[in-house]
């Protein structure tokens, strides 16, 4: 597969990224660093599978969770959430968007979660 030609663009509000799912991916011109990251990766995912226009919710949150793992290993969200328990702040430590942390805490699985259950007993948060 051929990688696709990345366009800077204004897009509608509402819109950070879309493909064509042929050769193209648009981004709003307007997207910070991380938030162009994480909105790159979404929209990548979508161009390999050939995705054009809109797709249902549930494939747009389970690309959304795919995203979080491949940029957020467990290691790292722990050390991030022992530091602080705020969504935003994990996400500044992590450099991704904070909807991209909860998709990660929602992907956790029963291991994953008690791993970072055992990792997060000493935090200064955790009453």
């Amino acid at each position: 597969m051929r990688p696709p030609e990345i366009i800077d663009a204004a897009l509608p509000e509402g819109i950070l990224g879309y493909t064509d799912g042929v050769s193209r991916i648009w981004l709003d011109r307007e997207l910070t660093a991380v938030d162009r990251r994480v909105v790159l990766d979404h929209e990548l995912i979508h161009y390999v599978r050939g995705h054009r226009g809109h797709c249902i919710a549930v494939v747009e949150h389970g690309i959304d969770r795919e995203v979080a793992l491949g940029l957020i290993h467990l290691d790292d969200l722990g050390e991030a959430a022992a530091w602080s328990e705020h969504v935003v702040v994990i996400a500044e430590e992590l450099d991704v968007m904070p909807e991209t942390v909860i998709d990660r805490l929602h992907a956790l699985t029963p291991g994953e979660r008690a791993v970072l259950r055992a990792r997060l007993t000493d935090a200064h948060w955790v009453a």
